[in-house]
């Protein structure tokens, strides 16, 4: 059994490409790790393959127990690994379960999102890892002690991961991630600077306290043009100040989907603060303001007061648990019914499936719990307030509200989180090492994203090494393969072709007419000189048109 088992693996082994094979043979950490994706039928322009990188848990302990972090690699099929472009795309989070399924979707359908348009443009390698706690990549009941749950212990684990890749993988490196991964690739930037030879954050924040409300103050009053802010307002301040007759209509709601009456009334007020704050991350502003202008004229055809219509529709959609193709359906019996069953079919509520545990305590809310600990001890997270919903008079009693229902929504219940203390001297020093950058940092924004009030501030950008590009009409998935701004977008294009060379992404190939440049043509390099195109013998091959 032991020769069938080694003869299996020696199979497995040897399916694999040269450059996989030597990633092993070179990284013991590696060893039988590599685990190709089948990709789906069809024309495939990429291949993904699994690996599982073994990392101590706490980097300071040479007797740290360690945890197989899990992270894809995802190459075009037309170019050789070792010389490529690497683009380690850090998403702050778990694997997405999707792009597992069909990884080659990420270069068909998604060439124009920060997850893949460096890659694709540079036809480079997409290194993707999954972060510390999260899903595959973490110990046995890791929630019992989250003291290892800090980025600069996840900064060490992507520098042993990327300083094991580039024994094989020669090329450039970018390092690059978007919302909390984009504050991810900066401080590994504060930490490793030698590990990528520019970085790039996507839509990052970057917080100096716990409860910050700079994102509130940028949403409402850069972000918007005056319609839609006037809109928003009147929605979230109906919401308050009419509470009595908006609130046991959403009481009714939830009950039963939601257990506890307090909870039920925190979600309330999150609400009431938050509405159109995510809608507005992943819509743009004429999208946003469109729907609101359907619902008020589909609400208009039932029976609801007027001045109503906005808001008691925000609360009925909010997080898309009720869709208005049903209103018609169960409006009705939300105001007069005295059953807890609503006449139709409440979609499923689904969680992230933890790595393998099965404590519900932990891992009930999927990622949100992980992201919660860090946010509270290191990170930071936004604090939306009344103070402009409701006017300073009665904005001290809102805020106390507020405060304390969603202070006992966040914690969870739990303990730990409640006595968690917020230390900044991580954003010091990522701000401190963003202003003496050592390496290019370009940093893209969208000027429609809320998260935007929480960039790295101007005073921190020295305009050598460090640019900051925000891009109008854009939103949290900011990219700059757009023509929204062309000057912003050229200008991010210009600087990281100085640093990775000319692209060779199929697009770019059309418009280049540089002398002597590289490009690419079916899965062949050929190159530019004087307007004619030579193979890489320097034979004449045709004319470039």
């Amino acid at each position: 059994m032991t020769m069938c088992l080694m003869t299996i693996g020696a199979i497995a082994q040897d399916a694999l490409p040269l450059w996989a094979q030597e990633l092993m043979n070179k990284n013991p950490e590696m060893v039988d790790s590599i685990r190709m994706i089948q990709p789906s039928e069809g024309g495939c322009i990429s291949q993904t393959y699994t690996i599982y990188y073994h990392q101590p848990l706490n980097h300071s302990n040479l007797y740290s127990p360690t945890f197989p972090m899990r992270a894809t690699i995802t190459v075009f099929n037309d170019t050789d690994v070792t010389t490529a472009v690497n683009h380690f795309f850090i998403g702050g989070y778990a694997l997405e379960d999707w792009w597992l399924d069909d990884p080659d979707l990420l270069f068909k359908d998604l060439q124009e999102y920060p997850i893949t348009e460096i890659a694709h443009r540079y036809r480079g390698t997409l290194i993707m890892p999954e972060y510390r706690y999260f899903q595959f990549s973490a110990p046995p009941k890791c929630y019992e002690n989250l003291d290892d749950l800090r980025s600069e212990e996840a900064a060490e684990d992507f520098h042993n991961f990327i300083k094991a890749l580039k024994k094989v993988m020669k090329g450039k490196w970018v390092i690059s991630g978007n919302s909390k991964g984009g504050n991810a690739a900066l401080l590994q930037h504060a930490f490793h600077p030698e590990d990528g030879d520019v970085f790039v954050p996507y839509s990052a924040p970057f917080f100096d306290t716990y409860c910050d409300t700079q994102m509130q103050h940028y949403w409402l009053n850069n972000g918007l043009n005056q319609e839609i802010h006037d809109k928003l307002m009147t929605i979230r301040r109906t919401s308050i100040t009419r509470k009595d007759y908006i609130y046991p209509i959403y009481h009714k709601m939830m009950k039963g989907y939601i257990p506890s009456d307090d909870e039920i009334y925190a979600r309330y007020l999150a609400m009431a603060a938050h509405f159109g704050f995510d809608e507005c991350v992943s819509a743009s502003m004429k999208d946003f303001y469109d729907d609101l202008t359907h619902n008020r004229e589909t609400l208009a055809r039932y029976d609801i007061q007027q001045e109503d219509n906005d808001t008691v529709c925000a609360i009925m959609l909010y997080y898309g648990m009720y869709r208005l193709k049903n209103f018609g359906s169960w409006y009705s019996w939300l105001k007069n019914s005295k059953t807890q069953s609503p006449p139709f079919h409440r979609p499923q509520k689904t969680m992230q499936r933890p790595f393998g545990v099965k404590e519900n305590e932990w891992w009930k809310q999927g990622k949100e719990l992980a992201y919660e600990y860090q946010s509270k001890t290191e990170l930071g997270y936004y604090d939306l307030r009344f103070d402009e919903i409701v006017g300073e008079e009665l904005a001290p009693i809102w805020n106390a509200e507020y405060k304390k229902w969603i202070g006992n929504l966040r914690d969870y219940n739990t303990p730990m989180f409640a006595s968690c203390t917020f230390d900044r001297s991580l954003y010091d020093h990522a701000v401190s090492t963003t202003k003496n950058a050592i390496k290019p940092i370009i940093f893209i924004y969208g000027e429609d994203d809320p998260w935007t009030g929480a960039a790295m501030k101007d005073e921190y950008i020295n305009g050598t090494n460090v640019r900051k590009f925000i891009l109008p009409n854009q939103n949290h998935f900011a990219h700059f393969t757009s023509n929204t701004d062309k000057e912003q977008c050229n200008t991010i294009c210009q600087i990281l072709d100085n640093i990775l060379s000319v692209p060779q992404g199929i697009d770019d190939i059309k418009v280049v007419k540089e002398q002597n440049c590289k490009v690419l043509r079916n899965g062949h390099i050929y190159i530019l000189r004087n307007g004619k195109m030579y193979n890489t013998a320097g034979i004449l091959v045709s004319p470039e048109n």
